[in-house]
């Protein structure tokens, strides 16, 4: 019992000692207005503990942050979905900016030609190629019904297309310049020499000059000349002079022609109907896009 009342006496002499040292401390630090030990002791603790402390949130920080993004990743998920979509929409709206540009430069250029050469014509719109690999041939919407006959021929606005070979209600076919078995009676320009145009399949045509001893260079144009039996009219634009070889043999020379339509690339055309006396063009110079 002696020694429980020694220690319990020893206790509440304790805390009365702290309790005076606290009431010291907070007099004496109130007297100096923060200039007192204890303010400096304290500024030299925190002297010491700031680098730590820098030290301690740049190891950790990294970490929190990694963690922290795992609450953020539905978000983010649902932004970039939102950005993708904005994307797929901005590119879509080129395409069809483009898509609309191009048609309505193929449009102009095919009012120009007509206007050029006086031409009644017939538009129509290419819907379908031949699945065959040995003809080179393309199906329009237009057909009896709109007033389309076999052997029309067909310009696109840069020259000539070809010919219909066949005509239903509604749909025709187109039989390309460039098709093996297309031939076109010709003329240079400005030369005036004629030939057969021929295709070969290919992109290109080959023209088989009746003068061996012609005169022609890379780059003259080639119009139809109208001598096969009125089936085109004279001056329409074909192509140009891409290899000028001398002649094989005292008969013929054989030149190849690139020509001026692009055959992979056929939105729109137009078939003739006729043509107004005046409209044939010089042979100097007017019948190249």
């Amino acid at each position: 019992m002696i020694r429980m009342f020694d220690r319990s006496k020893r206790v509440r002499w304790l805390l009365v000692i702290l309790i005076v040292a606290s009431l010291a401390i907070i007099t004496i630090d109130y007297r100096d207005k923060g200039n007192g030990p204890f303010e400096r002791i304290g500024h030299v603790a925190l002297t010491i503990l700031s680098p730590i402390q820098h030290g301690l949130v740049t190891i950790f920080r990294p970490v929190g942050n990694f963690f922290a993004g795992f609450t953020e990743v539905p978000t983010l998920r649902s932004r970039v979905s939102t950005l993708q979509r904005q994307v797929a929409e901005l590119r879509a709206g080129q395409n069809t900016v483009a898509e609309i540009e191009r048609e309505n430069e193929s449009l102009r250029k095919l009012l120009g030609i007509r206007d050029r050469y006086n031409l009644n014509t017939v538009a129509a719109q290419v819907i379908g190629v031949s699945p065959s690999n040995f003809e080179r041939t393309v199906f329009i919407d237009r057909g009896s019904r709109a007033g389309v006959k076999k052997d029309m021929p067909v310009i696109a606005g840069d020259g000539l297309v070809g010919r219909v070979i066949r005509v239903g209600p509604s749909t025709s076919e187109i039989l390309l310049l460039i098709d093996r078995t297309s031939a076109v009676a010709s003329r240079v320009v400005p030369s005036g020499e004629t030939g057969l145009l021929e295709g070969d399949g290919s992109e290109d045509t080959k023209l088989e000059l009746f003068n061996p001893d012609a005169k022609l260079g890379v780059g003259d144009r080639v119009v139809t000349s109208g001598y096969d039996r009125g089936l085109y009219p004279p001056g329409i634009p074909i192509g140009t002079v891409v290899s000028a070889p001398p002649a094989q043999s005292n008969l013929s020379r054989v030149v190849a022609i690139q020509p001026y339509v692009d055959f992979s690339s056929l939105d729109y055309v137009l078939l003739i109907i006729g043509q107004t006396a005046t409209s044939s063009p010089s042979p100097s110079g007017t019948a190249a896009p």
